[in-house]
């Protein structure tokens, strides 16, 4: 009988996981990415790097990626997850970066929200629903830098969208990167909970952020208090506050 060698799932220590890091995370352009931890900034500079080789892939293959400025369809019929660290930058960014027009551009459409009847497709609530783009776009979680359609998509039909081939493309370029976005994504989640070890691999439920599910009272409530984010508490994170860049 053949005999069936399961693999155990490799554990990384996370303080040393990060240390080897640090210099990197520390030359991550500011004015690009405005992140006041420098890891997320690492990690969506490699989300990033994954969608300009998925871009290039599929015009070699004749199927260009038809994303552009205004294209807001995936906003509104595409499920917004973050983890809860990429949360944390979101919450840091509107109360430290975002321009003021532009809170109060999201007030009043929270406002006018919750006093109209909810239609059947909810919007992201970051998008500003009349300019067609997002006001967290520097912060944007890594599902949003990562979905891209060859074939346009339509706020009308919620399957618009050709993801398939462009999925598989992204797949291809994650594997190719030097460090996995997932496997930064979820030393950054181990982190943030406090844990010596983690295993790379998928995020679990309890450490992702559904940014539909918020009401309207809460995320108004985001603009209206100024909140230190849980990422400025965590002991390994390189925060451009407190940490200067150290380039060997």
């Amino acid at each position: 009988m053949k005999e069936f060698h399961i693999e155990v799932p490799q554990q990384l220590e996370v303080i040393q996981f990060f240390e080897g890091l640090r210099k990197y995370a520390a030359t991550i352009p500011e004015k690009r990415y405005p992140h006041q931890n420098r890891f997320i900034a690492l990690l969506h500079l490699l989300c990033d790097s994954v969608s300009k080789l998925t871009r290039k892939r599929m015009e070699v293959e004749s199927q260009s990626a038809v994303c552009g400025n205004g294209c807001d369809a995936c906003c509104y019929f595409a499920e917004i997850t973050s983890s809860r660290t990429e949360f944390d930058e979101i919450r840091h960014y509107l109360h430290s970066n975002m321009a003021a027009d532009a809170c109060s551009k999201l007030d009043q459409q929270w406002f006018v929200q919750e006093n109209e009847h909810s239609s059947a497709v909810q919007p992201c609530p970051f998008l500003l629903q009349d300019q067609g783009c997002c006001s967290i776009y520097p912060v944007r979680p890594l599902g949003c830098r990562l979905l891209l359609s060859s074939r346009k998509c339509s706020k009308e039909d919620e399957s618009s969208g050709a993801f398939d081939s462009c999925q598989e493309w992204s797949r291809l370029g994650w594997k190719e990167m030097p460090l996995r976005p997932d496997t930064l994504m979820k030393a950054l989640e181990s982190q943030r909970s406090g844990k010596d070890f983690f295993e790379p691999g998928k995020l679990y439920d309890e450490e992702k952020v559904d940014l539909k599910a918020f009401t309207h009272q809460e995320l108004r409530g985001m603009l209206k208090q100024v909140q230190s984010t849980q990422t400025a508490e965590a002991p390994m994170c390189l925060q451009k506050q407190v940490v200067p860049p150290s380039i060997p």
